[in-house]
């Protein structure tokens, strides 16, 4: 067990944890290493909080071990702690100081040992996040993007090793969404281990290396992006044919092998892509008007409907 430990920031085995009677954590395992994004992918009431909370030692585990570089995160609370910078799903700032106040109290709290240098790093934060024009100004005057880069700061702050993100772009406009995205990338480069629970598909899809889909407490599925993407197999063309020009289903038989209708659309596999578009198109070109073309490829919900045999619900 040691061996492995040290060659993981967060490790988790086999760990269980019940709440109000309903098991909120199923035998997880997992393992995260320096410079990658996980990403925590499922509805609310999957198990991303609950799992966030064991990792900071706010929860102890019913079953199972639960490591934060190489620390017991409940019994040794002060040294993993340390190791850990968190943004919750509520910012919680206070809104009649500004970010370098902000900034300074929870500093305050949370690092009185390194109160010399306290300010120079205030400085190199809020200069990460881009709110160095605006550190003086009350935070209630800002932004819902400008509150959640602050909240980053704000968790970097100890210079983590790992980084808890919950919801990071909550209540965000997409410009801001995607400075946070450019900012968490950065932060890879630094070697950190960064954990970001969402349950918007599109988010793990742009920002992780690997993706972990939680449902009900249970791991369903691991792997980056693109793996469980292309574990689903092909993707599929898309034709929807103009009415003006008749045509016979046993001619597309012959010219394209297999299909299916879709609400009017024709349905075709195309295990290589834009190769198979380029050939179905070559293949119906006196046999049919087309009034759109489309190729679909697997994506993230079509992942988590394969997992657990829902959409993600809210």
């Amino acid at each position: 067990m040691a061996g492995n430990e040290s060659k993981y920031t967060v490790l988790l085995q086999n760990v269980d944890k019940t709440l109000g009677k309903v098991k909120r954590i199923d035998h997880i395992s997992l393992e995260t290493e320096p410079g990658k994004i996980y990403g925590l992918l499922g509805p609310n009431g999957a198990g991303k909080t609950t799992l966030f909370h064991l990792i900071t030692g706010l929860y102890r585990p019913d079953s199972g071990t639960v490591r934060v570089a190489q620390l017991d995160p409940v019994k040794d609370y002060k040294a993993a702690r340390r190791q850990i910078g968190l943004l919750p799903q509520s910012t919680a700032l206070y809104p009649e100081l500004s970010a370098r106040e902000n900034l300074r109290f929870h500093a305050a709290l949370y690092l009185p040992k390194k109160q010399k240098d306290v300010e120079r790093r205030i400085e190199k934060i809020l200069s990460l996040v881009d709110l160095s024009e605006r550190a003086d100004e009350p935070v209630k005057t800002y932004s819902g993007g400008m509150c959640r880069r602050l909240g980053i700061g704000r968790a970097l702050l100890n210079d983590p090793q790992i980084l808890l993100l919950d919801e990071p772009t909550l209540g965000v406009d997409v410009q801001s969404t995607h400075r946070i995205y450019e900012y968490i990338r950065r932060l890879k480069d630094g070697h950190k281990t960064i954990l970001v629970a969402t349950n918007v598909m599109a988010e793990a899809d742009a920002l992780c290396d690997e993706v972990i889909i939680l449902d009900h407490g249970k791991k369903v599925c691991q792997g980056s992006p693109a793996k469980l993407k292309a574990e689903l197999g092909t993707g599929t063309i898309h034709l929807v044919p103009k009415g003006s020009r008749p045509f016979e289903e046993a001619q597309l038989w012959n010219r394209i092998g297999d299909f299916t209708w879709d609400h009017g659309a024709i349905v075709i596999p195309a295990p290589r892509g834009e190769q198979d578009l380029a050939a179905v198109l070559g293949r119906l070109r006196d046999v049919m008007d087309l009034e759109s073309v489309s190729l679909c490829k697997p994506s993230l919900d079509d992942v988590f409907l394969h997992y657990t045999g829902k959409n993600l619900r809210e």
